[in-house]
């Protein structure tokens, strides 16, 4: 298959569970504690190399334990790692999550820390390098009848810095580049979007955004339509058991959306479930699957995400993503 290439943050995230949230300054006994290696840029990185594609990760932890954990498990995933670099000062992002049995609801704190001090150089030389790689590769490519991309992934969960020079470049290099604006907090304005050949938001992002109300297909059409003003060429909006809405300006100058309806799954957690719709969507673009034929696999990988607890280990390979598409 194609490159990809995700800047994104490593997250640790400590999860304990306790029968109810505690109030302020008072302790309450919990009932379990787990870790899980987390974080949208990893998520996304192992959704695209679990369907064959060539991945390479730009990110940052701490020298600690923490920081430790991730490479062994991006070895065994098949993600290059060696634009994840370690910061001396800086420790491995962390996030501290309560969850109460008795409702469901939780507390989370996100401390990013390394995920902050991505250096703006790892990503040009990363960029630049994959770029050189793919130039290499095209004679045989042609040769042999294939036709490969280079796909440039990043969210906001690193220092704006670099997600603004990633897209930049990457767009300059002549890469397909696809924004998943979240989470809203860390971007400061819309116009990085025009940057982005493809804008990936979900029903809340979208609302932000556009400064709109996004609960019906209709409101999302309305939404995509004033996010396309911004300059992406496509909008997609994820809308949860609505399925997801694809949006496109056509040369013409009228606005052409897609409605792709929800797969029926047996939903446990949704954590990752957007993650693994990015992730896979960057895969199959690199490999010059049609958008709408993209998409239709990107949302069954989010369905199938959702079916299982915790994110990395549910994300799905083709094989079930083709399994559950009729």
């Amino acid at each position: 298959m194609g490159r990809v290439v995700v800047l994104g943050s490593l997250i640790v995230d400590l999860m304990a569970q306790a029968p109810r949230l505690p109030r302020p300054g008072e302790a309450v006994i919990g009932e379990s504690f787990h870790s899980l290696l987390g974080g949208k840029g990893i998520n996304q990185a192992i959704a695209a190399a679990r369907l064959g594609a060539q991945v390479t990760l730009i990110g940052r932890v701490g020298q600690d334990a923490y920081g430790d954990a991730f490479f062994d498990t991006l070895q065994q995933e098949g993600v290059l790692s060696s634009f994840v670099s370690r910061d001396a000062k800086a420790g491995t992002g962390v996030s501290l999550v309560i969850i109460a049995t008795e409702n469901g609801q939780n507390m989370i704190v996100v401390n990013p820390n390394a995920n902050m001090q991505v250096p703006v150089a790892d990503v040009e030389q990363a960029l630049r390098g994959v770029q050189q790689e793919r130039e290499r590769e095209a004679p045989a490519d042609e040769q042999a009848g294939r036709s490969h991309k280079a796909v440039f992934l990043c969210q906001c969960e690193t220092n704006r810095e670099t997600y603004t020079t990633g897209l930049r470049l990457a767009r300059e290099l002549g890469m397909t580049t696809i924004l998943n604006a979240a989470p809203v907090s860390q971007l400061a304005d819309t116009e990085l979007f025009r940057s982005a050949d493809i804008l990936v938001v979900n029903e809340i992002e979208a609302a932000t955004y556009a400064n709109s109300s996004v609960t019906s297909l209709e409101t999302a059409r309305q939404a995509a339509e004033r996010l396309l003003h911004y300059g992406p060429q496509h909008v997609i909006i994820t809308l949860g058991s609505q399925g997801c809405l694809w949006s496109a300006r056509e040369s013409s100058g009228a606005v052409e959306h897609q409605a792709l309806p929800p797969f029926a799954v047996q939903a446990v957690d949704s954590t990752g479930a957007g993650d693994a719709f990015c992730g896979v969507l960057a895969a199959l673009l690199a490999d010059n699957i049609p958008m709408l034929d993209a998409l239709r696999q990107a949302s069954a990988a989010g369905a199938l995400t959702t079916t299982k607890r915790g994110a990395i280990a549910a994300l799905p390979t083709l094989q079930q993503i083709q399994e559950l598409i009729p």
